[in-house]
């Protein structure tokens, strides 16, 4: 117990000094948002009371940073939403969301990097790959980093690689 009570002020120190640069960055991830795209659209605009073109709106005007990386590899989870798209999970997840599927859940949003199970809110698709191990780094995002939303349209969404 001495022992280690001595040493706790050299390691306090150590929690002072700078040991890594910030490499946050800024990462645009566009997206095809539609009723096709995004088959939580229209019920996310019954229950909030705005139109499917507010949501995207809204989804689409903040900077939103990466608190966490998790549940499958690359799913970066993002906060914050604005309140008024803030939705619960669904209250029976879906046996299948596909890839690239941008969804809210809550105050976050995330984009699935690959198709699994899933209960977020779903109002889009994003053609970029989130999880890649062929590419160095395998993911576009890191924990810390902030990421734009864009929109684009079906023709863009396919041009770019996407899949309906």
């Amino acid at each position: 117990y001495d022992s280690l009570c001595s040493r706790i002020p050299a390691l306090l120190a150590v929690g002072k000094e700078k040991t890594h640069k910030n490499t946050a960055k800024l990462v645009e991830l566009p997206v095809y948002y539609s009723e096709e795209s995004g088959p939580d659209l229209v019920t996310m605009a019954g229950q909030t009371g705005l139109s499917t073109s507010e949501i995207v709106d809204l989804h689409q005007a903040r900077e939103y940073r990466v608190y966490a990386i998790g549940f499958a590899p690359g799913f970066a989870y993002l906060g914050e939403v604005d309140e008024r798209i803030a939705l619960p999970r669904l209250a029976t997840p879906r046996a299948r969301v596909p890839r690239g599927s941008v969804g809210i859940a809550g105050r976050q949003t995330a984009v699935y990097p690959l198709d699994s199970p899933g209960g977020w809110n779903l109002i889009g698709l994003c053609p970029l790959l989130m999880f890649n191990l062929q590419s160095d780094p395998p993911m576009p995002v890191e924990v810390g980093d902030r990421v734009r939303f864009y929109a684009i349209d079906r023709a863009e969404f396919i041009a770019m690689g996407g899949e309906l």
